[in-house]
């Protein structure tokens, strides 16, 4: 191990330099006392261990010789620092004289007797228990007490008190003061002072929270009457003994002093609850409330009090008279509470000295002879050191050769006004308080904040000076609750404290884009909002939007064509945007956004859908570009819409909201918008599959815009048909034509084919051979009609088909062949292809007149069957099959059968028979027919 600093290594030649360490010193800490209680009893009950002498054997001073002493005896106790007696408060006792004497530890030799006056501090309005000052004897462990009454009556339940302050190895480094204070005065900063940290004050027996008085008006000197025999490391254990002896043993709650002032000049901190605040003691029995005690420790009727305690008990009245505006060579009335030891009576007025001794309103000789003879010097240090309104003016004016320069000769005397002070001078004022300081105040600032009322404006006082050279040769001027703010062009203009000017600050003052104020601040607006306008712009404030920038320019002006705040917009949620492509610039506001460009003008975009749908486009960066119009509602309030440079967007509840565009939204816009047929937008402006047409859909329909076909206007019914036929992938491919009318219905001419609609027939596709049938039959004019089916393919394969109003077109290898709805009926209950009847074989005929065989009467049709014949005529529409036929051809000379009147019917041996206008034919595979 190295002792010492520096260790020579003599093989390597190396000087090390080790460093020096400084032992840590140690932190204070709450330090536990202790309280032995001796009971004492009476004079006419003894406690245990006590005696009853009388004044001739031990010497009492001024008593009768008979005199009655009450005295105890320990030679050998627990170690203790303080003592104390105290005893039952009956106002009937008077005049207790206690004598004490100790035996130091490890001292065999007692100490010398020590009267103990009674203690005089108190709580207003009297005490739990009634006693002696604390008396410091320093580490003992033996005791010796007297006490008797000069004046006859005997006190109660008397009581010894023994106090150990317990041990902190901080008592002996407690480095620098540090005690704080809230409350601090313009240049009058407070003394240093010990706190009740760095003495060990145990916070946990401090039974009284802190009650405070209206204001300070005077200060009260005391002593503790105590030893002055004490060194500098027993102020802490004898402040921790007085602590617990006022606290504990006479029930006060806490330390009675405010402060405490050593012989060594050093200040510490008394009674909890603030040195700068107005907390109430219990240092002067009725006089409390209003005053703070200030408390020499040691006995100052005995011995002159040291110089440096004399100026640290001036040096702290001194700054608390700053705080609370005290004269300290004026008076002051107070009001007593009575109790304790108090001269006057509840409630007797009495004019003081704003800085007395305790013994001018209590019944004591605190704070002793030498003390209260140095109260007139305290006085003079204290005014000397109290910094007023009137001498900050003085001192800034006198000690300033700059503001001297500036303000020129003065005009008018320092004149003391409530709350400060003022003089006036050839170029300007000083303006002092004891909370502002003193600041100069001069120029078109000073005239301003003149017109406004000065001091008593809502500005208040000025807490900085006049400042000149800023840009544009403007000045400034900080007041308590704002600025004025002034320039050759804006004039002189009033910026308050709040969410504007902290705004204005952060942009940068009058260097910002904003520039100087060209009118006060306005308050009151809607939602407790304000504002201000300046040079290039405005700040506009709410509590639910803070302070927003809105410069001058096309945005502004359209938010205030609109009603500023007050409009649908509300107030701005953020500053202007500038620097747009196009030049163009937007600002959003709690219910929308106005954006401008040259080429658009300003526009108001509400908060919603459609700003949010714009917003998925790119803003005015993507497709559709700036709006070209405000935001519009349309159907009574249910739509709205934006249009924009290369489009729209469109809203409702129902919908959605879309962007159309383009060809589509040309299209749109020729049918009449969402008041047409198609109504508003389902979709967005999209692109089929092939990349050939853009398309979108509609509450009544849809629009396909073809690069070379056209925009096609689709009813939905049209749509929904061509989607099942498989969209432009289909056999329909693209609409070639808008909806015409035709048959009751309306038909779509697409490049493959067409579609057919109507309510009674819903819509159907016509495509390929089928069309072209359709078509030679007449297409929706002809007796077919409209389509009632899509197209199909028999069970077998054999054939295609579709089924039509007035009928159905079959197209086999052998062509097409139109089949009327009534030959259809009676081919679809005999089976279809399936039946009997089997394919069509020819064409319908229409029976016009006689046949020559006068078999088919006229006014009826026939189609002739794979299996047979179907007839429709007046009796009605029967299959007549080849067997039956025969039978008619047969006798169709000689005895016309005229229209079949029911279909065939079996009859035993599988024979049949069909029943005619004009007779039957009976057939079986035996007779034939």
């Amino acid at each position: 191990m190295v002792a010492g600093a520096v260790a020579v290594l003599g093989v390597s030649g190396v000087l090390v330099v080790l460093p020096v360490v400084t032992r840590p010193q140690p932190e204070p800490v709450p330090v536990a006392t202790s309280t032995e209680a001796v009971p004492m009893g009476s004079v006419e009950a003894p406690a245990p261990g006590a005696v009853v002498a009388t004044a001739a054997a031990t010497a009492g001073p001024g008593a009768p010789a008979d005199s009655p002493v009450l005295t105890v005896s320990r030679p050998q106790t627990a170690p203790f620092s303080l003592v104390g007696v105290t005893w039952a408060t009956d106002a009937a006792v008077t005049d207790t004289v206690v004598r004490v004497r100790t035996r130091q530890v490890d001292d065999e030799d007692w100490g010398t007797w020590t009267e103990v006056t009674e203690e005089e501090a108190a709580l207003d309005g009297g005490t739990v228990r009634t006693g002696t000052s604390p008396l410091w004897a320093g580490a003992s462990d033996g005791i010796e007490v007297e006490l008797l009454t000069r004046s006859g009556a005997h006190p109660a339940d008397v009581q010894l008190d023994l106090v150990d302050p317990g041990t902190s190895d901080a008592d002996a480094s407690l480095g620098e003061p540090v005690a704080g204070a809230t409350a601090q005065a313009a240049d009058a900063v407070m003394p240093p002072v010990f706190s009740r940290a760095q003495w060990g004050a145990d916070e946990s027996i401090r039974a009284w929270d802190p009650e405070y008085a209206p204001t300070i008006k005077a200060a009260t000197v005391h002593h503790t009457a105590d030893s002055n025999d004490y060194a500098s490391a027993d102020v802490p254990k004898m402040l921790r003994s007085i602590y617990a002896y006022h606290t504990k043993t006479l029930g006060w709650g806490d330390i009675g002093y405010n402060v405490i002032v050593d012989k060594f000049g050093r200040t510490w901190e008394g009674r909890y609850g603030g040195l700068g605040s107005t907390v109430i003691g219990a240092h002067a029995g009725g006089f409390n409330t209003g005053t703070f005690g200030v408390s020499m420790l040691g006995n100052y009727q005995d011995v002159p009090v040291p110089q440096a305690t004399v100026e640290a008990v001036s040096a702290f009245i001194a700054w608390k008279f700053t705080l609370s505006g005290v004269d300290p060579r004026g008076t002051t009335q107070l009001v007593s509470g009575g109790g304790g030891t108090a001269k006057y009576a509840k409630g007797v007025t009495v004019t003081l000295p704003t800085v007395f001794g305790h013994r001018d309103v209590g019944s004591t000789l605190c704070p002793g002879q030498y003390g209260y003879a140095r109260l007139g010097e305290i006085r003079d240090k204290v005014a000397a050191q109290v910094v007023t309104p009137a001498r900050l003016v003085q001192q800034r004016y006198d000690s300033d050769a700059g503001v001297r320069a500036v303000l020129g000769v003065r005009t008018s005397p320092v004149t003391s006004i409530p709350g400060g002070a003022f003089a006036h001078y050839a170029n300007g004022s000083i303006y002092a308080s004891e909370a502002t300081g003193a600041r100069v105040v001069r120029g078109p600032v000073k005239d301003r904040w003149a017109a406004l009322g000065w001091e008593s404006s809502p500005l208040g006082w000025p807490v900085g000076d006049t400042v000149t050279g800023l840009a544009g040769g403007g000045s400034f001027q900080d007041f308590q609750r704002g600025a004025v703010y002034w320039s050759p062009a804006t004039g002189a203009r009033v910026v308050p404290d709040g969410a504007v000017r902290d705004r204005w600050a952060a942009l940068g003052w009058e260097q910002s884009a904003l520039g100087y104020p060209v009118g006060d601040a306005v308050g009151g607006l809607a939602n407790g909002g304000s504002f201000q306008d300046f040079e290039r712009g405005s700040l506009y404030s709410s509590p639910g939007t803070g302070a927003q920038v809105v410069l001058k320019g096309a945005v502004r002006d359209r938010w205030g064509v609109l009603g500023w705040e007050r409009s649908a917009l509300g107030y701005p949620v953020r500053d202007v945007v500038t620097g747009l492509a196009g030049g163009g610039s937007f600002q959003d506001f709690e219910r929308g956004s106005v954006y401008w460009s040259a080429a658009s003008g300003a526009r108001v975009v509400t908060a919603g859908a459609v700003k949010e749908k714009w917003g998925t486009t790119g803003w005015e960066g993507g497709r559709l570009g700036w709006p070209v119009g405000d935001q519009t509602t349309v159907r009574g309030g249910a739509a709205q819409f934006v249009e924009f440079q290369r489009g729209s967007v469109y809203w409702s509840a129902t919908t959605g909201a879309h962007v159309v565009e383009g060809a589509v939204r040309d299209r749109w816009a020729t049918d009449g918008w969402e008041n047409g047929p198609l109504g508003l937008p389902l979709s967005d402006v999209g692109r089929t599959p092939d990349g050939a047409a853009q398309f979108a859909h509609f509450e009544g329909g849809s629009v396909y815009a073809h690069a070379t076909l056209g925009a096609r206007v689709l009813p939905t019914v049209v749509r929904e048909a061509w989607g099942a036929a498989g969209w432009e992938s289909g056999p329909l491919g693209y609409p070639v034509a808008d909806a015409v009318a035709v048959a009751g219905g309306q038909s779509v001419q697409f490049q493959g084919g067409q579609v057919l609609a109507s309510a009674a027939t819903g819509a159907h596709a016509v495509a390929g051979a089928m069309l072209t049938d359709y078509r030679a039959a007449g297409g929706a004019g002809g007796a077919l009609g409209l389509p009632t089916a899509d197209a199909g393919r028999t069970g077998d394969g054999q054939a295609t088909f579709q089924h039509f109003q007035g009928g159905s077109l079959y197209r086999t290898s052998a062509g097409a062949v139109t089949v009327p709805a009534a030959v259809r009926e009676v081919w679809a209950r005999s089976g279809w292809e399936h039946g009997p009847l089997g394919y069509p074989a020819g064409a319908a005929t229409a029976t016009a007149g006689a046949s020559p065989a006068g078999s088919v009467p006229a006014g009826g049709t026939t189609q002739v069957f794979q299996g047979g014949t179907v007839y429709v005529g007046q009796p009605g529409a029967f299959p007549v099959s080849r067997v039956f036929e025969a039978a008619v051809t047969a006798v169709r000379d000689a005895a016309p059968l005229g229209w079949p009147t029911a279909e065939s019917r079996g009859l035993a041996a599988g024979g049949s028979f069909q029943t005619f206008e004009n007779g039957s034919v009976y057939a079986s595979p035996a007779t034939g027919a």
